[in-house]
């Protein structure tokens, strides 16, 4: 596996597998193939946005989108943010995804810490792993999103580069 360029039409992929799981996302609307566009131009290709978005591909094949974003370069810090293809959950690709992602964060970019929001409608249990894997930090905060009529608690989680201090 590794990252690469996103392309135009992968994101495409992606606006279908984010547009189907609301209850993962921060954003509580349905994107457009317009609005999808314009993130491609706006945010992928400008080299002066606060996020990047990198493909992940196992051969030839994209299977999902990685990404940090809300860079603060002042202080070393990112988000981490990660959309794959259903057909490839469970299956240890998020969590090598995650790893490469950290990696290039760390190594490359010169972050000190990458952090996340889960929430408990959302999918836990893989952060809750990879925080474990990773030796990282997490804590649950209460009644961090409303979805389907619920207020739910998320999981707040970082990972820092071992290497900083």
């Amino acid at each position: 596996m590794k990252l690469g360029a996103l392309i135009k039409e992968e994101l495409e992929l992606v606006r279908g597998w984010r547009n189907e799981e609301m209850q993962f996302l921060r954003t509580p609307y349905f994107l457009t193939k317009e609005m999808q566009e314009d993130f491609y131009r706006d945010v992928v290709c400008n080299r002066q946005s606060e996020h990047r978005y990198f493909s992940v591909r196992e051969d030839s094949k994209f299977i999902g989108m990685v990404g940090l974003t809300t860079i603060q370069w002042e202080n070393r810090t990112a988000e981490v943010s990660i959309i794959l293809n259903p057909k490839y959950r469970g299956k240890g690709y998020g969590q090598k995804s995650v790893e490469l992602l950290l990696d290039h964060a760390f190594n490359n970019m010169g972050l000190h810490t990458v952090w996340g929001e889960v929430y408990g409608c959302g999918n836990i249990g893989f952060w809750d792993k990879m925080v474990d894997r990773l030796s990282g930090y997490s804590t649950h905060l209460p009644n961090r999103k409303k979805y389907n009529g619920v207020l739910w608690y998320s999981l707040w989680f970082q990972f820092a580069n071992k290497g900083k201090k």
